[in-house]
C-alpha cells in the first residue's frame, strides 16, 4: 500500500501563458520556462535525496514531458495512467479564458456540479480520483510520486482526504507545485502544499 503520495503539476505551457483553457482532451507543450521549472525542482529534490517506489504521470505530453525532466536521475518507470488527465472542459478547450461565458465562468468555480459544456465537472474529476486512490491502496511499495494537472490533483487531494470536493475549489496548485500526503490510519493527511521552494520564490498572484 501506497502510505506517501507526492504530487507535481506540470510545468508552465504554451495555453498557461496565454490564459487558455487546456482541459484533459487538448494539449499545449512546455515552454522554455516550463521546462526550467521542471529542471529545477529535478535538482531540488536530487539534492534531497528524494527517491519513490513508483512513478505515475497522466498521459498528456504536458505532463509526461515534466515527469520525464523531473525523474531523470532516478532512472524509474513512469506508468502513465489515463485516471490523471485534466478535467475535460468540452467545448471551451483552447478558448481564451477571457473569452467565456463570465456567469458560466463563475458558476464553474463555485459549483462542483456544474460541468463544463460537453465536458466534466470536478465531481466527476473527484469519482476519477476515488478510483486512483484504490489502485494506490492495493499497489506495492510505500511511496509514490504522481505527475498531473491543477484540477487533477486538487480533487485528487480532496478524495484523499475525504474532504467534499467543493474544497478543491478553495485550493490552488502553480505550475510544478509540489505537495505530499501521508497515510494516518484511516484516510490521507496533507503535510505540504504548493511548494515551490525549487524556484526560491511565493506562489503568485492570481487575478481573474
Amino acid at each position: 500500500m501506497i502510505k506517501n503520495i507526492f504530487i507535481v503539476r506540470h510545468g508552465e505551457t504554451i495555453y498557461n501563458s496565454e490564459g487558455r483553457v487546456q482541459g484533459g482532451g487538448l494539449d499545449s507543450a512546455l515552454t522554455s520556462e516550463g521546462e526550467n521549472q521542471a529542471y529545477l525542482l529535478s535538482k531540488y529534490l536530487k539534492d534531497q535525496d528524494f527517491t519513490c517506489d513508483l512513478i505515475y504521470s497522466s498521459p498528456l505530453e504536458r505532463s509526461m514531458h515534466t515527469a520525464r525532466i523531473v525523474t531523470s536521475y532516478m532512472q524509474k518507470e513512469i506508468i502513465q495512467e489515463p485516471l490523471l488527465k485534466e478535467i475535460s472542459c468540452g467545448e471551451y478547450e483552447g478558448k481564451l479564458i477571457s473569452e467565456l461565458d463570465t456567469e458560466k465562468l463563475r458558476r464553474l468555480r463555485i459549483d462542483p456540479t456544474e460541468k463544463y459544456p460537453g465536458g466534466e465537472c470536478v465531481d466527476d474529476v473527484r469519482h476519477r480520483g476515488d478510483h486512483f486512490l484504490t489502485k494506490l491502496k492495493n499497489a506495492s511499495g510505500d511511496v509514490a510520486l504522481i505527475f498531473s494537472h491543477g484540477n487533477f490533483l486538487r480533487a485528487f487531494a480532496c478524495a484523499a482526504t475525504s474532504l467534499p470536493s467543493l474544497f478543491s475549489m478553495r485550493i490552488y496548485l502553480d505550475n510544478t507545485g509540489f505537495g505530499s500526503l501521508f497515510w494516518s490510519g484511516v484516510y490521507y493527511r496533507i503535510s505540504l502544499w504548493n511548494s515551490l521552494a525549487h524556484l526560491e520564490k511565493l506562489p503568485k498572484r492570481i487575478h481573474f
